[in-house]
Protein backbone atom coordinates (compact mmCIF):
# COMPACT_ATOMS: atom_id res chain seq x y z
CA UNK A 1 0.00 0.00 0.00
CA UNK A 2 2.89 2.36 0.86
CA UNK A 3 4.64 1.61 -2.25
CA UNK A 4 1.13 2.43 -4.50
CA UNK A 5 1.22 5.90 -2.83
CA UNK A 6 4.43 6.68 -3.30
CA UNK A 7 3.86 5.65 -6.76
CA UNK A 8 1.06 7.63 -7.25
CA UNK A 9 2.16 10.54 -5.68
CA UNK A 10 5.19 10.76 -7.94
CA UNK A 11 3.25 10.36 -10.80
CA UNK A 12 1.40 13.11 -9.70
CA UNK A 13 4.57 15.48 -9.74
CA UNK A 14 5.98 14.54 -13.15
CA UNK A 15 2.52 14.75 -14.59
CA UNK A 16 1.91 18.27 -12.97
CA UNK A 17 5.94 18.81 -14.67
CA UNK A 18 4.86 17.88 -17.92
CA UNK A 19 2.52 21.20 -18.92
CA UNK A 20 5.78 23.49 -18.14
CA UNK A 21 8.02 21.69 -20.08
CA UNK A 22 5.55 21.90 -23.28
CA UNK A 23 5.28 25.52 -22.53
CA UNK A 24 8.94 25.65 -23.56
CA UNK A 25 8.88 23.00 -26.33
CA UNK A 26 6.15 21.19 -27.98
CA UNK A 27 6.43 17.40 -29.65
CA UNK A 28 5.47 18.94 -32.62
CA UNK A 29 7.39 22.15 -32.22
CA UNK A 30 10.62 20.54 -34.10
CA UNK A 31 7.98 19.31 -36.89
CA UNK A 32 6.82 22.92 -37.93
CA UNK A 33 9.80 24.48 -37.08
CA UNK A 34 8.67 27.17 -34.27
CA UNK A 35 11.25 25.82 -31.41
CA UNK A 36 13.92 27.26 -30.68
CA UNK A 37 17.33 25.98 -31.47
CA UNK A 38 19.63 27.71 -29.25
CA UNK A 39 22.79 26.28 -31.21
CA UNK A 40 21.57 27.64 -34.06
CA UNK A 41 21.30 30.69 -32.48
CA UNK A 42 24.39 31.25 -31.21
CA UNK A 43 26.41 29.56 -34.54
CA UNK A 44 24.50 32.68 -36.02
CA UNK A 45 25.98 34.92 -33.80
CA UNK A 46 29.47 33.50 -33.83
CA UNK A 47 29.32 33.89 -37.89
CA UNK A 48 28.48 37.67 -37.50
CA UNK A 49 31.35 38.34 -34.83
CA UNK A 50 33.80 36.34 -37.38
CA UNK A 51 32.95 38.59 -40.42
CA UNK A 52 32.39 42.21 -37.79
CA UNK A 53 35.99 40.95 -36.36
CA UNK A 54 37.33 41.04 -40.23
CA UNK A 55 35.76 44.23 -40.92
CA UNK A 56 37.54 45.56 -37.64
CA UNK A 57 40.68 43.98 -38.62
CA UNK A 58 40.46 45.62 -41.93
CA UNK A 59 39.58 49.27 -40.09
CA UNK A 60 42.50 49.18 -37.71
CA UNK A 61 45.18 48.09 -40.37
CA UNK A 62 44.48 50.37 -43.50
CA UNK A 63 43.41 53.97 -44.39
CA UNK A 64 39.99 52.50 -45.84
CA UNK A 65 38.03 49.08 -46.13
CA UNK A 66 37.20 48.87 -49.70
CA UNK A 67 33.42 48.78 -50.73
CA UNK A 68 32.87 45.45 -51.41
CA UNK A 69 34.74 44.11 -49.06
CA UNK A 70 32.72 46.36 -46.75
CA UNK A 71 29.56 44.91 -48.38
CA UNK A 72 30.11 41.54 -48.34
CA UNK A 73 30.88 40.75 -44.67
CA UNK A 74 28.26 43.54 -43.40
CA UNK A 75 25.71 41.65 -45.88
CA UNK A 76 26.44 38.26 -43.38
CA UNK A 77 26.53 40.26 -40.61
CA UNK A 78 23.10 41.70 -41.14
CA UNK A 79 22.02 38.10 -42.00
CA UNK A 80 23.48 36.26 -39.16
CA UNK A 81 22.02 38.73 -36.85
CA UNK A 82 18.41 38.55 -38.78
CA UNK A 83 19.07 34.84 -38.39
CA UNK A 84 19.45 35.05 -34.36
CA UNK A 85 16.67 37.24 -34.15
CA UNK A 86 14.26 35.25 -36.00
CA UNK A 87 15.51 32.03 -33.58
CA UNK A 88 14.83 34.42 -30.99
CA UNK A 89 11.21 35.26 -31.74
CA UNK A 90 10.32 31.23 -31.40
CA UNK A 91 11.03 32.23 -27.56
CA UNK A 92 7.85 34.72 -27.06
CA UNK A 93 5.86 32.13 -25.71
CA UNK A 94 8.13 31.35 -23.07
CA UNK A 95 9.30 35.06 -22.64
CA UNK A 96 5.97 35.69 -21.27
CA UNK A 97 5.36 33.25 -19.11
CA UNK A 98 9.15 33.82 -17.56
CA UNK A 99 10.33 37.42 -16.71
CA UNK A 100 13.96 36.11 -16.47
CA UNK A 101 13.77 34.65 -19.75
CA UNK A 102 11.97 37.93 -21.66
CA UNK A 103 14.75 39.83 -20.20
CA UNK A 104 17.51 38.03 -21.99
CA UNK A 105 15.58 38.03 -25.05
CA UNK A 106 14.97 41.80 -24.74
CA UNK A 107 18.70 42.18 -24.49
CA UNK A 108 19.45 39.91 -27.08
CA UNK A 109 17.68 41.90 -28.82
CA UNK A 110 18.89 45.35 -28.10
CA UNK A 111 22.47 44.14 -28.89
CA UNK A 112 21.82 42.64 -31.84
CA UNK A 113 19.70 46.03 -32.95
CA UNK A 114 23.01 47.93 -31.89
CA UNK A 115 24.79 45.34 -34.07
CA UNK A 116 22.75 46.46 -37.57
CA UNK A 117 22.41 50.41 -36.74
CA UNK A 118 26.86 50.54 -36.51
CA UNK A 119 26.66 47.90 -39.42
CA UNK A 120 24.57 50.17 -41.36
CA UNK A 121 26.24 53.21 -40.69
CA UNK A 122 29.78 51.19 -41.61
CA UNK A 123 27.96 50.46 -44.69
CA UNK A 124 27.36 54.21 -45.57
CA UNK A 125 30.77 55.05 -44.39
CA UNK A 126 32.80 52.76 -46.43
CA UNK A 127 30.88 53.53 -49.80
CA UNK A 128 32.98 56.91 -49.67
CA UNK A 129 35.94 54.59 -50.51
CA UNK A 130 39.23 56.59 -49.72
CA UNK A 131 37.24 59.34 -48.50
CA UNK A 132 35.83 57.61 -45.77
CA UNK A 133 36.10 58.68 -42.27
CA UNK A 134 38.77 55.99 -41.04
CA UNK A 135 37.96 56.73 -37.85
CA UNK A 136 34.17 56.41 -38.11
CA UNK A 137 34.82 53.21 -39.55
CA UNK A 138 36.99 51.95 -36.86
CA UNK A 139 34.47 53.09 -34.31
CA UNK A 140 31.63 51.23 -36.04
CA UNK A 141 33.67 48.03 -36.56
CA UNK A 142 34.51 47.53 -32.48
CA UNK A 143 31.17 48.63 -31.63
CA UNK A 144 29.97 45.52 -33.49
CA UNK A 145 32.04 43.30 -32.02
CA UNK A 146 31.86 44.33 -28.93
CA UNK A 147 27.73 44.28 -29.16
CA UNK A 148 28.16 40.65 -30.47
CA UNK A 149 30.68 39.74 -27.56
CA UNK A 150 28.03 41.05 -24.68
CA UNK A 151 25.10 39.12 -27.38
CA UNK A 152 27.48 35.76 -26.70
CA UNK A 153 27.48 36.42 -23.14
CA UNK A 154 23.76 37.15 -23.20
CA UNK A 155 23.11 33.53 -24.90
CA UNK A 156 25.01 31.98 -22.64
CA UNK A 157 22.92 33.15 -19.77
CA UNK A 158 19.63 32.16 -21.73
CA UNK A 159 20.45 28.61 -22.11
CA UNK A 160 21.20 28.17 -19.12
CA UNK A 161 17.71 29.86 -18.19
CA UNK A 162 15.88 27.47 -20.44
CA UNK A 163 18.00 24.30 -18.62
CA UNK A 164 16.63 25.34 -15.40
CA UNK A 165 13.48 26.12 -17.00
CA UNK A 166 13.17 23.10 -18.73
CA UNK A 167 13.59 20.77 -15.33
CA UNK A 168 11.56 22.61 -13.12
Amino acid sequence: MHKRMMFGTCALVLLAAVPALAQIRDAGSKIRGDAYREWSAQSYGRAAYSHAEALDEYSRRYSYIPADTAKEHAAEVKRNVTAAKKELTKLSPAAKQDKTVAKHVDALNAQYDKVLEHCSTMEGECAKEDKADAGKVSNCCASMTESLKAAEAEHKKLNEQLKTTEKK
